[in-house]
């Protein structure tokens, strides 16, 4: 599927995206109300963990069955790592230092974890590789 520069929006990414980029929109509007993260940015921030682990769980699935990305899987792995954590490490952060840069940190976090699920999806479709 390495056709147009959108094929690689399949639900599961498109889920993965919208949904980090949309906590990272409203922790970015908390932390600059001053707000230290609440209850309701720190829940959305584990809904968001649950959602990449489901995310690695389904890429770890079709790779065991026989499927292999177009690109290279340690890049892709590398990808799914960084994203599995970073939402788990921002949360201690949160917990740790409940300060409105704490909020920031999240947003910050949400932000990645959609961009980068995104590119891993890319990472296995193929979009966006240089031929040589």
């Amino acid at each position: 599927m390495t056709g147009g520069s959108s094929a690689y929006l399949d639900p599961p990414t498109v889920a993965i995206l919208v949904g980090g980029l949309a906590l990272a929109l409203l922790c970015l509007v908390s932390g600059l109300n001053g707000r230290p993260p609440t209850r309701l940015t720190l829940a959305l921030t584990v809904v968001l963990e649950a959602g990449v682990v489901a995310y690695c769980a389904w890429y770890l699935v079709r790779q065991l069955s026989g499927e292999s990305p177009v690109g290279p899987a340690w890049e892709l792995w590398s990808y799914l790592l960084t994203i599995l954590l970073l939402p788990v490490l921002a949360l201690v952060w949160a917990r740790q230092e409940p300060t409105r840069w704490s909020t920031f940190v999240l947003a910050t976090t949400a932000f990645i974890v959609g961009v980068m699920g995104a590119r891993s999806a890319q990472i296995w479709y193929g979009v966006g590789l240089m031929t040589t």
